[in-house]
């Protein structure tokens, strides 16, 4: 057996999870991906487990072995299914309570769970880990209620967790059949690619804060590396961005890339006026040393180049 640390990542072939691995890999971790699906997954030596996660009874029975660390993607966020609200109740709240209650006594010494800042809802223009949460959807909800479930389990047994609220992180997927190809760099990059045109489906206006999956792991990692009790922590860049700006980035790359210009379209009857928010992410900065960096227009680059080998 490997004396490397062991690392359980739940939805390991999800779009951060894929990252997580590819970079606990690198580190030499004893990987073990836990998922409801099973992908190729190549020359790697991470251990899979396929399970259904709101199913105790399979989970129990398919989920053995010990782990000295666990970081917990995998959650449903397909809104646009009719059945949406019930499966995300089902995975990404009861999923979170037996995840947890299973491997409580594994020797887990660090539990990552990853939350959304989406539990903020719209409660103002700066939100930092005070803010109440006040979820506008079934996605921000579920995800608020799993937080409650981690936290019932670090005040009655001690349970070592922490919760991430991530805003919205980007790099390229690792496989052009990864599902989310709907979130906002992905979708530009797409469009473009595929329509020679940027379709944007909003006025353009809203304003988000934008942070790179490299960091997201690199984050991870020193976070297990460091007892936080049952803390919350906002992981932010604090970099904002227009959607517009955004998809001024991906015409330069595109332009750059293809020797030709490309139009820019947004959505004119989206009349909304957006508030800008800022996530404040001191606390985390308190806790960990780590300096975030800019890689989006080396992520579109790695977009584009996915899609131009995708099949072959």
């Amino acid at each position: 057996m490997s004396g490397n640390p062991k690392i359980l990542i739940t939805g390991g072939f999800g779009n951060l999870g894929s990252w997580l691995c590819e970079y606990y890999n690198q580190k030499g971790y004893d990987i073990t991906i836990l998922s409801n699906r099973v992908r190729e997954i190549g020359d790697t030596n991470y251990t899979v487990v396929q399970a259904d996660i709101s199913n105790r009874t399979e989970l129990t029975t398919k989920l053995s072995g010990s782990f000295d660390y666990c970081i917990h993607t995998a959650s449903y966020n397909e809104h646009f299914h009719d059945d949406y609200a019930e499966k995300a109740l089902l995975i990404n709240s009861l999923g979170t309570r037996n995840l947890i209650e299973i491997i409580k006594h594994s020797g887990i010494k660090r539990f990552i769970y990853f939350s959304t800042f989406h539990v903020y809802g719209n409660c103002s223009s700066y939100i930092n880990e005070l803010n109440p949460p006040s979820p506008m959807n079934d996605y921000a909800t579920t995800h608020l209620f799993a937080e409650y479930y981690l936290k019932q389990f670090c005040n009655t047994t001690e349970f070592p967790g922490v919760i991430c609220r991530l805003t919205n992180s980007y790099g390229a997927p690792k496989a052009v059949d990864n599902g989310k190809w709907y979130l906002v760099l992905n979708d530009l990059v797409k469009s473009a690619y595929e329509k020679g045109v940027i379709e944007i489906l909003s006025n353009g206006k809203a304003s988000r804060d934008f942070v790179w999956m490299g960091d997201v792991c690199q984050v991870t990692e020193k976070l297990l590396s460091k007892n936080a009790g049952c803390e919350i922590f906002n992981i932010s860049s604090g970099q904002n961005y227009k959607v517009k700006e955004l998809a001024n980035i991906v015409r330069k790359v595109y332009e750059k890339r293809y020797q030709n210009e490309i139009d820019i379209s947004v959505n004119q009857n989206d009349l909304n006026e957006y508030q800008d928010v800022i996530v404040d992410n001191a606390k985390l900065l308190n806790h960990i040393e780590h300096k975030f960096s800019n890689k989006l227009e080396d992520e579109i680059v790695n977009i584009f180049s996915l899609l131009e080998n995708r099949g072959g």
